[in-house]
C-alpha cells in the first residue's frame, strides 16, 4: 500500500513524556513531508492548546481536534465540520458534575474552559502536569456551571477530570443512558462526545475533505480514545507504551513515547 498520509495523536504519542517535541520526530516530519506525504494530528486537545505545536510544526496544516468533533485550518485559521453535543445531553451531564467532585472542562470551536478554583486542585485531578499549558492558554470562568447554561457557542467536548479512576467509573456508569460517546482518558478523566463522534469518524471526515482514502493513512496512537483512528486508518499503529489491548487491536506496535516510537511510526509513510 502506498500510504498517503499519517495521523497523529499528541499526548502519549507526538509528546514524549516531558510533553516535548523530540528533534528525532520533527525531522521525521520534515522527510515525509518533503517525500509528498501528509501530517495530520487528531487530538482531544481543543484548538488552542496546539498552537505551539503547530508553531513548532509548520509542515502540519489540518488537525481534528476535541477527539473528532471538529478540524481545524491552520492555515486558514478555520474551523469546520463541527460536531456539537446536544444541549439536552450537556444539561445532564452538567447536572450530574454539580454533585460530584470532578473538574468539568468545556471544549468549544475556539476556547477551552475550566472554572479558575480548579487552577488550585489540577494536582488532585491528575492534571498538574498541564498546568503550563493550562495557564498559557485555557480560559477560566468564576462558575463552570453558569458558563454552561448560558454559553451560546457548540459544546463540542465535555471532560470530567476525577480523583480517581473508581470515582470515574461511577459517572461513567450515571451518564450511559446519554446519547453521548464516552471514553476513558489520562488517569481518571471521562470525555464525552456527541454519538458517533470519535477520532476515527474525525479522520473519515478529513479523508473526504482531502481526497484521501482510508485506506491510505496510517494512523498512530496510545490511548482509548485512539482506538477509532487506528481501527479507521488503513495500519493502525500503537506506541510502545500503550495499553496491551490498545497494541492487541493495532497492526504494529512501534518503540514507546521516550525511545523514537513517534518518528518511528512517521517514517512507515518511507517504508510501507
Amino acid at each position: 500500500m502506498n500510504y498517503k498520509m499519517i495521523a497523529l495523536d499528541i499526548d502519549g504519542t507526538l509528546l514524549n513524556s516531558r510533553k516535548e517535541i523530540t528533534p528525532e520526530t520533527g525531522e521525521a516530519v520534515r522527510e515525509v513531508r518533503a517525500a509528498g506525504k501528509t501530517v495530520v494530528f487528531d487530538t482531544g486537545r481543543a484548538v488552542c492548546e496546539l498552537t505551539d505545536i503547530f508553531a513548532f510544526l509548520p509542515e502540519v496544516r489540518y488537525a481534528v481536534f476535541a477527539s473528532g468533533a471538529g478540524i481545524y485550518d491552520v492555515r486558514q485559521k478555520r474551523t469546520f465540520a463541527l460536531h456539537a453535543i446536544s444541549r439536552k445531553d450537556a444539561d445532564a451531564v452538567f447536572s450530574l458534575a454539580r454533585t460530584i467532585d470532578v473538574m468539568p472542562q468545556i471544549v468549544l470551536p475556539d476556547n477551552n474552559v475550566i472554572q479558575a478554583s480548579h487552577l488550585d486542585r489540577l494536582d488532585h485531578y491528575h492534571m498538574e502536569i498541564y498546568r503550563p499549558l493550562y495557564e498559557k492558554v485555557i480560559t477560566t470562568v468564576p462558575d463552570i456551571f453558569a458558563f454552561a447554561a448560558s454559553c451560546c457557542e457548540p459544546i463540542l467536548k465535555i471532560n470530567l477530570y476525577h480523583a480517581n479512576p473508581a470515582e470515574r467509573a461511577r459517572t461513567d456508569t450515571q451518564l450511559s443512558s446519554l446519547n453521548l460517546e464516552r471514553v476513558c482518558v489520562e488517569l481518571s478523566s471521562l470525555e464525552s462526545t456527541a454519538c458517533g463522534v470519535d477520532k476515527g469518524a474525525g479522520l473519515l471526515w478529513l479523508c473526504r475533505e482531502l481526497g484521501i482514502s482510508p485506506a491510505q493513512t496510517i494512523a498512530v496512537g496510545d490511548g482509548d480514545n485512539d482506538l477509532p483512528m487506528l481501527q479507521t486508518a488503513g495500519l493502525g499503529v500503537a506506541m510502545g507504551n500503550a495499553a496491551e489491548h490498545i497494541k492487541a487491536a493495532a497492526n504494529r506496535v512501534v518503540s514507546d513515547l521516550d525511545h523514537g516510537g513517534c518518528a518511528q511510526a512517521i517514517r512507515l509513510l518511507l517504508s510501507e
